[in-house]
């Protein structure tokens, strides 16, 4: 059967589904114009120049660069890349029809400026930086992930991204202060944030220095303190707001009508109000009691000074007291509390310094992991552990891209899309991912299984359409964060008095408590009685439309009908589904996944340490693909795939929409007799099952 008749047909399959036109190819609408500016012409000299030193060292190594892969392996490696799924049945087969030469730099750039591009973009921030839906008791992530969501969205150039994060401040419940969540993801642990800081952005591992000077490395331990000196002073709490001041000042009526445990039930009610970040920097800190070296005392203070690169110079001074014998001593307060002492500012310091381009890593090792990102392993390995002897596997290569970096403006979709439209990002995969200790000159990009969410978000394609568009606002789910800070912050003293009485149950009367917390969770999950109304309704009216057919033996009007009450049937399961959350992009899920999730089972971090996810293979992965999302969401007769696959006419039909939906090719003349020779009934039960567990889906070629 010719193509577009097949394309006729799966869209007929969903025509109560908007029509299943190719979301990259649809108009953007409001859609952010990411890479539009530059010219193409520009971008594909860009390319050349990069491919240019990546086949010059070939050559040197006496290798030859892998053949361009095909067509149909482009346009699932795209789609993978820059969006972190697999293409639909539609989207694969408007870009094969297509006989366009500039087709896969037109679909790159329709593929950066789509809402999939900033999903896919979140999850791989996510997993550096660690955003987890729920920072610390009574401290939620989710304005930070609201923040990381809008700054990848808005395509925020990488300098001014991590800027923002070192130098955030202010209640982080309160609409527009997300980035707070960088200091509060590691609250009262400001030496930890630091070493995470320039393990990140700097690729350099502190973390050993931080007891004693660096075994592998040539840091001290006093280097160790000057680095973590630039956010001394800092504070885990609002300091800009009289907040806690106004709570406190009413405390004495509070617990004279509730007893001492309003104190106890006001500081944890008002924690939402009071958290986030102060102080813009003492620039000192103290080297610990147990410190040994000759070079600093126990409890010295420290003034800030850069690891390497020019110093921002920031002028602080240590406070003195004097001893009881009357001499004079320095103070020891406990580190980032205690006597507060002067703010000189170091915190902004220490983001000049280190997202400028005269750092010497910084450009580097942005540049390295968008490369990685792309190409499936960096020219530095590891990314982050970079010493003063590391030297790239291409370093002419590493240069130039430092180079581009710097000259795009740290524009992260722009680079990217020079990278992707270069031959070497386009040929073939090399046949086998290369050892950790090997170097790896780029024939073509490395062979690699999918992330955990890229498989999530693929196999979603074969239940749900038009995934992209039922993606969540960057802040729904931080909504209530913020609805709960302003009234906690404009409670009336009557409020916050019936408040309290609430909150003090939990230590007077838990049963009580735990009873009222459960009729509220109640009232909020109700769902609307008037939408469900209307759908009963329409039920109702389906059903008796029915029965009148089947008895006037009008078979037309009884397919009709049948037909509407699938598709009712269909949109309540995927709004309850979307209600609940079980059926939304990996991006719009909690962070992370909880336990036993498809995404957990496949690798997907835990947030608790940088870049924590793996894709290491398990048996309950086969088990989670065989019995799980697989019988339970893509089997069912709603589902894309299925609807598709029913609708196609003849055995060889379902085994091309099959191959083309899961592996975004056509079959071969052998899988079509080998799939056609089996019992009908089965066959596509059957082919699905194995498709989904092939390698070729799992990888990305």
């Amino acid at each position: 059967m010719e193509r577009s008749k097949l394309q006729l047909q799966a869209s007929f399959a969903v025509i109560f589904s908007l029509a299943l036109l190719p979301a990259a190819l649809r108009s953007q609408g409001d859609a952010p114009d990411r890479v539009g500016a530059a010219p193409m012409s520009d971008v594909m000299a860009a390319a050349r120049q990069i491919d240019q030193l990546v086949e010059a060292d070939l050559q040197a190594h006496q290798m030859s660069p892998n053949g361009l892969a095909d067509d149909e392996t482009f346009v699932r490696r795209a789609y993978l890349a820059v969006v972190g799924r697999i293409p639909t049945l539609e989207e694969t087969e408007a870009f094969l029809d297509s006989h366009r030469s500039d087709r896969r730099s037109r679909l790159i750039d329709e593929l950066l400026n789509s809402p999939g591009y900033a999903s896919h973009s979140f999850n791989y921030w996510a997993d550096i930086l660690r955003a987890k839906s729920r920072l610390a008791q009574q401290t939620s992530g989710e304005p930070y992930i609201h923040w990381l969501k809008e700054a990848v969205d808005a395509n925020l150039p990488y300098d001014e991204f991590v800027t923002e994060l070192l130098t955030a401040s202010g209640p982080g419940h309160k609409e527009g202060n997300g980035a707070t969540g960088y200091y509060l993801r590691d609250r009262g642990m400001p030496e930890d944030n630091m070493a995470n800081t320039a393990r990140v952005f700097l690729g350099t591992r502190l973390e050993c220095a931080q007891c004693h000077n660096h075994p592998f490395d040539k840091w001290t331990q006093k280097q160790f303190f000057e680095m973590a000196a630039f956010t001394g002073g800092l504070r885990y709490s609002d300091a800009s707001a009289n907040s806690r001041r106004r709570y406190e000042g009413l405390l004495g009526d509070l617990t004279a009508e509730h007893g001492q445990q309003a104190r106890r039930a006001l500081r944890r009610m008002m924690q939402p109000v009071t958290v986030g970040i102060s102080g813009t920097g003492s620039g000192l800190t103290q080297l610990p009691k147990d410190y040994q070296y000759d070079d600093g005392s126990p409890g010295d203070f420290i003034q800030a000074h850069a690891l390497f690169g020019e110093d921002p110079g920031v002028e602080a001074t240590a406070p003195r007291q004097r001893s009881r014998r009357g001499a004079s001593r320095r103070r020891s307060p406990r580190r980032n509390s205690g006597p507060r002492m002067p703010e000189v500012g170091s915190r902004e310091a220490y983001a000049d310094w280190l997202a400028s381009p005269e750092n010497p890593r910084f450009t580097t090792v942005i540049a390295n992991r968008m490369w990685k990102r792309v190409m499936g392993r960096g020219l530095i390995e590891p990314v982050d552990n970079m010493i003063d002897d590391t030297e790239a596997s291409n370093p002419a290569l590493m240069s130039h891209l430092e180079a581009l970096m710097v000259e795009v403006g740290y524009d992260l979709a722009q680079f990217q899309r020079i990278l992707l439209n270069t031959k070497t990002a386009q040929r073939q995969a090399s046949a086998r991912e290369p050892a950790a200790d090997e170097v790896y000159r780029f024939p073509g990009p490395v062979l690699r299984r999918m992330s955990a969410e890229q498989i999530w978000d693929s196999v979603l394609t074969l239940v749900l359409p038009d995934l992209d568009e039922r993606l969540d606002e960057p802040g729904d789910r931080a909504e209530s964060i913020y609805t709960n800070y302003d009234n906690l912050s404009n409670l009336s003293k009557d409020g916050l008095s019936e408040r309290v009485g609430v909150a003090v149950l939990r230590y007077t009367d838990p049963e009580e408590f735990r009873s009222a917390m459960r009729r509220q969770r109640a009232e909020s999950s109700r769902p609307d009685t008037r939408e469900r109304g209307e759908g009963q309704r329409k039920a109702r009216e389906l059903r008796r439309q029915l029965t009148k057919a089947r008895r006037s033996g009008n078979k037309k009007d009884e397919e009709r009908v049948l037909a509407e009450m699938r598709e009712v049937a269909a949109d309540y399961r995927s709004r309850r589904s979307a209600g609940a959350r079980r059926l939304a992009r990996a991006s719009d899920l909690p962070s992370p996944a909880p336990a036993g999730h498809l995404l957990r089972r496949f690798g997907q971090s835990d947030r608790e340490q940088i870049e924590a996810a793996h894709s290491d293979a398990n048996v309950p992965q086969v088990l989670t693909l065989l019995n799980g999302f697989v019988e339970q969401e893509i089997m069912r007769p709603e589902s894309l795939l299925m609807r598709t696959i029913g609708v196609a006419p003849r055995s060889r039909d379902k085994v091309r929409v099959a191959y083309l939906s899961i592996l975004n090719r056509e079959p071969t003349p052998a899988e079509i007799r080998m799939w056609t020779s089996e019992q009908a009934k089965t066959m596509s039960r059957d082919m699905i099952w194995t498709l989904l567990n092939t390698n070729e889906f799992r990888f990305v070629q």
